[in-house]
């Protein structure tokens, strides 16, 4: 019996335990860092052994005793890097990596410390060196063996190295994954100086040409453009074709006749013509100076979009990622199966053939050189192909009538579509707002804006006014709501003065960009569809747009990463005050029933703790957290992070929860609580808003396109005059983000996504992410906050709460070092 046990304990140890090595290459990115995290903290909290190594490929192979390039890393040794740009153990790259005898010496420096489990962050190249040295690794190990460097029972029990590839790229170039590590915060980078350069431009009526990075991939230039309403992109991807000289002044000609006091070119440092010729900066400049006679500035934006804090986005995803290459390399029989890319998919994260997604990488750069640009932007998948039809759209200047406005003669003077807000405000409402004014307009369609939401329909006559393609100018750049916005929804007492102006502005759809007051408004008026027969006739599309990210049907809403940004900027201030202190901070966020915004933030800020209303929150918690911040501070500690969500508990408040627990700490630290309040609502809004704004209001668009074609189409088709028919051009609903794609979700289906006690949907993506929040946080998770505490009362609670309990992963003995700082922080000799 004794024998058996102490098999299966080898057994297990053999099986389970994993010495894991994670290193940077190539170019830096921010969120190299928070994936630097992951790795590490994952891998203990799996009772693993984590080990970094520095300078990258140069450090695999130059490891020593001396220069101790690869070391192994406990909890503490990744603590306040999180909100670090670039990497921390630093990136190099090695030609000696390119040679055997440069990978022979990797792989020796690997199996000294027993590591034959690899996380590269990196890019393409890097990501094909680490599949390089797991090609000849079981050779290498030979080699080793026969030098005497290696005992043959090593090499036999690590004959296979297991390889997981997080790509780090702020180009957005590899294929198979949604973002890279990176891209975001870089888009970031480029928006807050173009931003700033517009105002100077305006000034002094210049142009400007803004050089970003890119030199085989147009990504950065592109959403930049569609973010910053640029007037001419030049990318790799889709150059502009012979004679383009004429056309960039026409454009920017017509631009400046039509009121705009600055242009904007943005150019990517790969572009090039149709010939396959390189555009430069300087060339662009003086074909406006020349040909226009405008006064012109270059500024080439270089290394600044590398550097710099991380965005919400790239701190979350980097996080996931490295948690799921951890995941990976416990799940994956490496004698079997090949590496893999830890990739994003919508929300989620994916595991994809690492070579196939290098491979497909390498084919758009080989599409470009072969002059076959149509497989270039296929390669790069719908997302980039649809960014680069909105974009085409945004600056035409003319709008080309593809639907007519008059298809009929019974149509009446055309389609005509309303654009409101609900709710409160959200960033990202006039991204919004100025791409579907400019959509719809090229599609012939006439635009209303509707001010002051359902209200703006209340009022005698409708505050409404018509829209041009120049009412919308500048728009894409500006927080807050120029239609501006209530909480007012259709009732008894306005609902007669709305189906008046409704019917007096011939009004055939309705856009609402807004929050849950704007589907509470849109289902209000379901309702009312019985008694006033006008309505069947006139939809309703929502469209998500709050800081809450709490609306049914769709998994991402628009402001909800600027409101994310906003209280990472004030939280990672707020950290900062108490460098010179013991201090815990209670830190109050949005999100009302939601505790989306509560539980991101404790994700991308490492805080210990985020209470959101979906799991409740009860003094024993609140006690238990107490004792833990208690034993933490006790051990070295000088800062502790509590996020509350602003509804988390109708009784416990923020100012209860700091004020308990600096009672309760009888000294031990002090206790800070802040409320970041409307800050979150304000502020331009981030790349990702502004993008995702535009893709949503080119698919309400498509949407009613398709209504307009098959109304024409039944037109055409009718024996007898042709009648308006009683239902709408399309069915009333919402637009949303699900698994990575934009659907739309039928308004009688709508209501059953709702909770039935909370104004948030019966089921959040997110909520999987909690016991990932508190187990990366911190090493030693008190059993009595856990789910096995009060297993019964909590489960109840929370599944009343449309919640889901989780099991947080067990932690081994060797995982519960605090967040002090590790050794291996010293910073080694660089290589030379």
């Amino acid at each position: 019996f004794s024998c058996t046990v102490l098999f299966l304990a080898l057994f297990y140890i053999y099986t389970m335990v994993r010495n894991i090595a994670v290193l940077t290459s190539g170019g830096d990115s921010s969120g190299m860092n928070a994936a630097l995290r992951a790795v590490v903290r994952a891998t203990l909290a799996k009772g693993g052994r984590a080990f970094v190594v520095w300078e990258g490929y140069y450090g695999l192979i130059n490891d020593s005793a001396e220069k101790r390039l690869i070391r192994e890393a406990d909890w503490g040794s990744v603590s306040g890097i999180l909100n670090k740009g670039g990497t921390q153990i630093g990136s190099a790259r090695s030609a000696d990596f390119r040679t055997r005898d440069g990978r022979r010496k990797a792989a020796y420096n690997l199996i000294k410390h027993e590591i034959n489990y690899l996380v590269v962050i990196g890019g393409d190249g890097s990501l094909t060196g680490a599949n390089l040295l797991r090609t000849e690794w079981e050779g290498l190990l030979a080699d080793l063996v026969a030098e005497g460097k290696c005992a043959a029972e090593v090499a036999t029990s690590h004959k296979h190295l297991g390889v997981a590839g997080l790509v780090g790229s702020i180009d957005n170039d590899m294929c198979g994954t949604d973002l890279t590590i990176g891209a975001d915060t870089a888009l970031h980078r480029i928006l807050e100086a173009i931003d700033a350069i517009l105002s100077t431009a305006m000034s002094h009526q210049r142009s400007f040409i803004v050089e970003v990075m890119g030199r085989n991939c147009g990504w950065l230039a592109l959403v930049a453009g569609l973010c910053t309403g640029a007037d001419w992109v030049l990318i790799p991807e889709k150059p502009p074709k012979q004679g383009w000289e004429e056309k960039i002044v026409a454009d920017l000609e017509r631009g400046r006749l039509n009121g705009r006091r600055c242009s904007l070119v943005i150019i990517a440092e790969g572009a090039i013509d149709s010939e396959g010729q390189p555009i430069s900066s300087s060339y662009v400049k003086k074909i406006l100076e020349e040909r226009a006679g405008h006064d012109t500035r270059i500024t080439i934006l270089g290394h600044v979009q590398r550097g710099g804090t991380p965005s919400a986005l790239d701190r979350i995803i980097a996080t996931q990622m490295g948690v799921a290459a951890v995941e990976a390399l416990y799940d994956i029989d490496f004698s079997k199966e090949g590496p893999v890319m830890i990739g994003m998919k919508g929300n989620r994260m994916v595991r994809l053939p690492l070579m196939k997604c290098v491979a497909d990488t390498h084919a758009v750069a080989e599409a470009i050189a072969a002059k076959d640009f149509k497989r270039a932007i296929a390669l790069r998948g719908p997302e980039f192909s649809e960014s680069l039809s909105i974009l085409k759209t945004m600056y035409k200047m003319k709008p080309f009538l593809s639907v007519p406005s008059s298809p009929l003669p019974s149509l009446g003077s055309g389609i005509r579509i309303g654009i409101m807000h609900s709710g409160g405000p959200s960033p990202g409402m006039n991204s919004a707002v100025r791409a579907v004014v400019r959509l719809g307009l090229d599609h012939g369609y006439s635009m209303y804006g509707i001010k002051n939401g359902f209200q703006g329909l209340v009022v005698e006559g409708g505050d409404i006014v018509e829209m041009n393609w120049m009412s919308v100018n500048g728009w894409a750049v500006l927080g807050g709501a120029e239609l501006e916005t209530t909480r007012t929804i259709p009732n008894d007492n306005n609902i007669q003065a709305i189906v008046k102006n409704i019917e007096l502005r011939r009004l055939d759809v309705l856009i609402m960009f807004g929050g849950f007051n704007g589907y509470e408004g849109a289902l209000s008026l379901e309702k009312y569809k019985n008694t006033y027969p006008s309505l069947r006739r006139i939809p309703v599309l929502c469209v998500p747009g709050t800081i809450a990210n709490n609306l049914p049907g769709t998994e991402w809403s628009i402001g909800a990463d600027t409101a994310l940004n906003n209280v990472l900027d004030a939280i990672d201030k707020i950290k900062q005050s108490a460098v010179s202190s013991r201090r815990v901070f209670v830190v109050e966020v949005m999100g009302a029933d939601c505790g989306y915004l509560a539980t991101m933030t404790g994700l991308a800020t490492g805080a210990e703790r985020a209470y959101i209303n979906e799991t409740g929150l009860t003094l024993k918690h609140i006690s238990a957290d107490l004792k833990m911040m208690s034993d933490r501070f006790a051990m070295g500690n000088r800062l502790g992070l509590i996020v509350t969500s602003e509804k988390a508990n109708p009784t416990y408040s923020t100012h209860f929860v700091a004020s308990l627990i600096k009672e309760e700490s009888h000294g031990a630290f002090d206790v800070r609580e802040s409320i970041l309040g409307h800050l979150q609502q304000g502020g331009s809004p981030s790349a990702w808003d502004r993008h995702n704004a535009a893709r949503l209001m080119y698919h309400a668009i498509k949407l009613i396109d398709q209504g307009v074609k098959k109304r024409i189409a039944a037109a055409a088709a009718a024996t007898q005059p042709f009648m308006i028919p009683h239902e709408g051009l399309i069915p009333a609903g919402a637009l949303g983000f699900v698994d990575g794609q934009i659907v739309f979700t039928h308004m009688d289906k709508l209501k059953a996504l709702i909770h039935p006690k909370f104004r948030r949907p019966l089921h959040q993506w997110w909520f999987d992410l909690v016991p990932l929040t508190k187990m990366i946080a911190i090493a030693n998770v008190p059993s009595s906050s856990s789910s096995s505490s009060s297993s019964s009362s909590r489960s109840e609670e929370e599944q009343d709460r449309g919640a889901v309990p989780h099991i947080i992963p067990s932690l081994s003995p060797s995982t519960m070092g605090l967040e002090q700082s590790g050794a291996w922080k010293k910073q080694p000799p660089s290589p030379q």
